[in-house]
């Protein structure tokens, strides 16, 4: 009993414990399922992660390339026109450092070197840098064209570009630091990813390196990521990073120079995508609203860093279309094999191309056909020579648009694989047109110096000549194959000098000097030194100057002779002096003495002149009765009117006297000149019609003048007395206007006029015109001098115009305000003197 009881108390036992040990199992089935589960969900999460953080890190290596080769292209671009402008006017024999100075205004540039035809350094930007001039000098192998990374022995490798331009290459070493430019906000956001940037060459060696974990220049980039870069086929793969984290890593290559850009993620990534993983089933496992919650938010993380990725993409591309917009550029490829030509957005846009795929035969349907045959010969070319260079317009309406396109050719897939041409394309317009507008300054500068007559040369700062005129050779006799360009100063000195018969220093100018030529002309030559140490020749023909310098030498000699004479003679001239000055006095003395007994004799002459006029005019007009025989009344008759001529004659003779005597009184007045015209006219009037002579006054609206009324009056008698003796036919006007500083009174006559040699002396004292007409009248000829000194005594002007056959003006001016002297000043010495 007690066997079976144990027996059945035993399988009892079993029995009830295969339960718990199939709970046990399959508690522990399901802990394995679930931590299988939770394995391959945290492994696939970790595979998703990593693929995630490659893509990112591939999209960043691809934006870095892009941006390296954007700069490698600015540089090529500049290295390129600096070659071509240098080709075109020859500045690398003549300056090769301006050509170096061109091709570093590119901003990745960090120095330009210009290697002679001897492969020495002639021309460089900035010192210390030869070594590695040299070594991209050896690494290019003689190419027309290449771009690498040049490794010297004494520094770390730099990016490189050379140009072969004749026998000279150009070398630019450009700076790693400036080949890739992100922004603040760029350097921040890398900062708080903990990526970094790597810039290392085709061989591998690191060029340059920015980050938390970067790498010094020249370390091989395989050994500190753990990989064989150079084997790389794939764009993103696993490495280590200096503190020998595991860590995601983006690779790319530059089309320019073959470069390798890598972008080093954070080494964690993982962690946080294990952590992630096991938080989800945990909450998976605890209930099913959280792991829906959990997958949730698992797909808007991965969903957001899909979009963070796509983002960083668009903003490379913004960045990319905003800089090639700004400098109105664009990029290109070209593949020959298949004519397929892509071009960029901004590029379609300044071409005005109808799309971003053409082939080339459609490229050269938008430029001007006399320029096709040139743009297709340049893309072939390009295949053979490994660069493209070629400038053309594009016509659109009123708007010509230069674009200048620049690339490179690259193999794809080995040596023998399909090339393509890969450049940007620059719009041009605006240097092109200041070329022209250069061109045409120096066509007219050109112009200007070959006008100039005198000789002009410019000389560089090697004393090598640049720019002369024509007048240069044909002064100095010299030939083509002198003057020509790059000629030394020593050789066309030596030539000119044959034409040279003399020469001499210029007191005045320590730079200047005096050449008399063999044809006898005279130059001075001034030489001065320009800012950048060349030397400028300019000559100006003195030949009339030195020949006044002669005549005024052979003058001074004269002169000096003369003076001798002089002084012998001296003695005798001051004999001659004293006699004058004696006899001139005696004269004088004699002149004055007649005026002023004339003067004083005015009352003894006038009185027996007043009593004969009296008696014969009463006897005359037979006042006290009648005469017994007519002829006495007849002969009364004359002897009056021959007393008052001679009256007349001895008053001017009396008054003239008076003004050499200086007796003369003037009593200056306001008066209105009308009245004083029409009193002299009304006295001549009778005279004027016996004659039948017509006499009219034409004077409206005189203002008032201050003069002697008696003076004035005497002076219109007396012309107008004149004007009445000399006109037979005709008539005679007195004229007065007004002016701005008085009146003018012109008598005018159409009498016979007096020839113009015979005007000077009719207003000195006593002189007549010998002609028939003057022996016909009698008169002493003091009329019109005497009006003369009237007129000079108020101050104012007398003048005659005459023409013989055609009658006489007599102008007087008069000044509104008395402006003479009231006394006669006396005039001895000019009577003595005529």
């Amino acid at each position: 009993m007690t066997t079976g009881r144990k027996a059945t108390g035993g399988a009892a036992g079993t029995d009830g414990g295969a339960p718990q040990r199939t709970i046990g199992l399959l508690v522990v089935l399901l802990l394995l399922a679930f931590a299988g589960a939770l394995y391959l969900q945290i492994d696939a999460q970790g595979r998703q992660a990593e693929r995630a953080a490659l893509a990112i890190e591939t999209l960043q290596a691809e934006r870095g390339a892009e941006e390296v080769n954007a700069s490698l292209i600015h540089a090529w671009g500049a290295l390129a026109g600096a070659a071509e402008s240098a080709r075109a006017s020859g500045l690398l024999s003549a300056n090769p450092t301006a050509a170096a100075i061109a091709a570093s205004r590119a901003r990745p540039v960090l120095a330009v070197g210009v290697v002679g035809p001897n492969q020495q350094l002639v021309a460089v930007t900035r010192q210390g840098l030869s070594g590695a001039m040299a070594a991209a000098l050896r690494a290019s192998g003689g190419s027309a064209a290449w771009a690498g990374v040049a490794s010297s022995a004494n520094g770390p490798p730099i990016p490189a570009l050379t140009r072969k331009v004749g026998e000279f290459t150009i070398v630019s070493l450009l700076d790693p630091n400036k080949l890739t430019t992100p922004t603040a906000g760029e350097l921040a956001s890398a900062r708080s990813d903990r990526r970094t940037m790597v810039l290392a060459a085709a061989d591998g060696r690191v060029i340059q390196s920015d980050g938390p974990t970067a790498i010094a220049p020249g370390v091989d980039a395989g050994e500190a990521f753990g990989v064989d870069v150079k084997a790389l086929s794939r764009s993103a793969f696993m490495g280590v990073d200096q503190t020998g984290q595991p860590s995601p890593i983006g690779a790319a290559v530059t089309e320019t120079a073959g470069l390798r850009v890598f972008s080093v993620g954070p080494g964690d990534f993982a962690t946080g995508a294990l952590g992630q993983g096991l938080l989800q089933f945990l909450m998976m496992a605890a209930a099913p609203l959280l792991a829906v919650g959990c997958l949730v938010l698992l797909l808007r993380w991965n969903l957001e860093r899909a979009q963070r990725a796509e983002a960083e993409v668009e903003r490379a591309e913004e960045r990319f279309r905003l800089a090639a917009d700004g400098a109105r550029a664009g990029v290109f490829e070209w593949r020959p094999d298949t004519d397929e030509m892509g071009l960029s957005a901004s590029l379609m846009a300044l071409m005005r191309a109808p799309s971003e795929a053409m082939s080339l035969h459609a490229l050269l349907g938008l430029t001007q056909p006399e320029e096709r045959m040139g743009i297709e010969t340049a893309f072939r070319q390009a295949m053979d020579t490994g660069a493209l260079d070629v400038t053309f317009r594009i016509v659109s309406q009123h708007t010509v648009t230069w674009i200048e396109m620049r690339g490179v050719a690259i193999t794809e897939g080995g040596r023998d694989g399909p090339r393509r041409i890969v450049g940007a394309a620059v719009d041009v317009t605006a240097k092109r047109e200041a070329e022209m507008r250069a061109g045409a300054l120096e066509r007219r500068l050109r112009e200007a110096i070959d006008s100039f007559t005198g000789p002009f040369a410019l000389w560089d700062p090697r004393r090598r000549l640049v720019l002369w005129n024509r007048s240069y050779g044909r002064l100095f006799k010299l030939d083509a194959k002198t003057l020509r360009q790059g000629a030394t100063y020593e050789t066309v000195a030596i030539a000119a000098a044959a034409a040279i018969q003399r020469e001499r220093a210029d007191p005045a100018d320590a730079q200047a000097r005096e050449l008399e030529l063999v044809d006898g002309s005279w130059l001075r030559v001034v030489e001065r030194r320009t800012t950048e140490g060349g030397l400028v020749s300019v000559g100006l023909d003195i030949t009339a100057q030195m020949t006044k310098e002669e005549e005024l030498v052979r003058h001074r000699e004269e002169l000096t002779q003369t003076v001798s004479r002089l002084e012998r003679s001296e003695g005798k001239n001051k004999e001659l002096a004293r006699k004058y000055d004696e006899e001139k006095r005696r004269a004088e003395q004699a002149n004055l003495a007649k005026s002023v007994f004339l003067a004083n004799m005015s009352h003894e002459l006038r009185t027996p002149l007043n009593a004969i006029n009296g008696f014969s005019e009463m006897l005359w007009g037979e006042m006290l009765g009648p005469i017994g025989h007519p002829k006495y009344k007849e002969y009364a008759k004359d002897i009056h009117g021959s007393g008052l001529l001679l009256l007349d004659l001895i008053n001017d003779i009396l008054d003239m006297a008076k003004i050499e005597a200086g007796k003369l009184s003037l009593a200056p007045r306001m008066l209105d000149p009308i009245d004083v015209i029409e009193n002299a006219a009304r006295l001549v009037r009778r005279r004027a019609e016996e004659k039948g002579l017509q006499l009219i006054v034409d004077a409206p609206d005189l203002p008032e003048i201050e003069a002697d009324p008696r003076a004035v009056k005497q002076m219109l008698l007396n012309l107008l007395s004149n004007a009445v003796k000399f006109t037979d036919k005709g008539g005679i006007m007195v004229e007065g206007r007004a002016n701005g500083d008085g009146i003018t009174l012109r008598v005018i006559d159409t009498g016979r006029g007096i020839a113009a040699e015979h005007l000077p002396r009719l207003a000195r004292p006593f002189e007549q015109v010998e002609t028939e007409l003057a022996r016909n009248h009698t008169g002493t000829g003091l009329g019109l001098s005497l009006t003369k000194s009237l007129a000079e005594m108020h101050g104012g002007r007398f003048g005659i115009e005459s023409e013989v056959g055609k009658g006489t003006v007599v102008t007087i001016h008069l000044p509104r305000r008395f402006s003479g002297e009231s006394e006669a000043p006396g005039a001895p010495t000019a009577i003595a003197a005529e």
